[in-house]
């Protein structure tokens, strides 16, 4: 709601929240929007406006246990919005949703108010048939899931959003941030966009197809989605490696098939891959940090610290001790 009288914001967004929502994305949204809405750090809503609504005035907490006090209870008559953002987070929260909350998103899709599914906010857009026919941005950590729960939706992993229609998901993380200068932009002009931006000490615009770095590491852009999401998983679980099968499964293939996509694209097998990841992990740690050897071991996925020896004295040629001392900057001391 504008804190100005006779002046209608230019973007206006209710935002529903579900039990274990991801703070940070949530945050990164409202803080651009909040950054945009206003001249210099005034925080007032001007250019854009954001309300947090809920079945009921209790905090919702968010997966890091911070709860958050919503600003009004739903109303079904009052649905005057650009947009209606449902956000989640934890997929296990999901089960608690209040059943309000679904009514809500139905009820505004009735109005043609335009939709967001924000992180596994999706899950809960798809839940309530609002997905159907739609491309959907998930997380790649969660499109398996989310494909054998919900058929008639095409899911996407890779892109920061996916605007179809009126229907806009994101997976959440930063790209929200990215996800709300594309709206600022669109309704209340780049320079105030750009703002938000600033503030936030965000360096430049991320188009909805841009490839996060991280994700692609070390791969190939036109490298095959299967092996990327394993490379992902892998970098994902460096301290809890899984049987090759089920890592397989989750990449959507076969043993047998990402054996083979590993061995063209690298050389060696994925467990050779995983290993070395984890190796090259514990290497800088052993540099990086004072942590002794079973604490960097059960960190890497080691059986124990002499797993970890043994592995690290194979790949690197000496012992964690010796490396940790040669490779260490020379203004610190050692660990004993």
């Amino acid at each position: 709601m504008s804190e100005t009288s006779g002046h209608r914001p230019d973007l206006r967004v209710a935002i529903l929240l579900a039990p274990e929502f991801s703070a940070l994305p949530l945050a990164g949204f409202l803080d651009t929007l909040r950054h945009a809405a206003d001249e210099a750090d005034r925080s007032r809503q001007v250019y854009c406006a954001w309300t947090i609504l809920s079945h009921d005035l209790a905090p919702v907490r968010s997966s890091a246990g911070v709860g958050m006090v919503p600003h009004r209870v739903l109303d079904l008559a009052d649905i005057d919005y650009d947009y209606v953002m449902v956000h989640a987070g934890r997929l296990e929260g999901l089960r608690d949703t209040p059943v309000a909350l679904l009514v809500y998103l139905r009820r505004a899709a009735e109005a043609s108010v335009p939709l967001i599914g924000l992180d596994s906010g999706s899950f809960l857009l798809a839940e309530a048939g609002l997905l159907d026919g739609y491309r959907a941005s998930v997380h790649w950590r969660h499109r398996r899931d989310f494909q054998a729960r919900f058929p008639r939706c095409r899911s996407v992993t890779g892109d920061l959003f996916t605007i179809d229609r009126d229907r806009i998901t994101c997976p959440g993380g930063t790209a929200a941030i990215d996800l709300a200068v594309d709206l600022i932009s669109r309704h209340a002009g780049r320079s105030r966009a750009l703002k938000g931006m600033a503030d936030l000490l965000v360096d430049e615009p991320r188009g909805a197809h841009h490839q996060v770095r991280s994700y692609r590491e070390g791969i190939d852009v036109d490298a095959d989605p299967r092996l990327q999401r394993a490379v992902a998983v892998m970098r994902a679980r460096l301290s809890r490696p899984v049987p090759l099968a089920r890592l397989a499964a989750e990449c959507g293939t076969s043993e047998r098939q990402l054996t083979r996509l590993f061995r063209q694209s690298y050389g060696v097998s994925p467990a050779h891959y995983w290993r070395r990841m984890r190796l090259d992990h514990a290497a800088w740690r052993l540099v990086n940090s004072h942590h002794g050897l079973q604490r960097i071991a059960d960190e890497c996925g080691f059986a124990d610290a002499s797993h970890l020896s043994t592995s690290f004295r194979h790949a690197f040629g000496c012992t964690p001790r010796h490396y940790r001392r040669t490779n260490r900057p020379h203004h610190e001391s050692p660990t004993p």
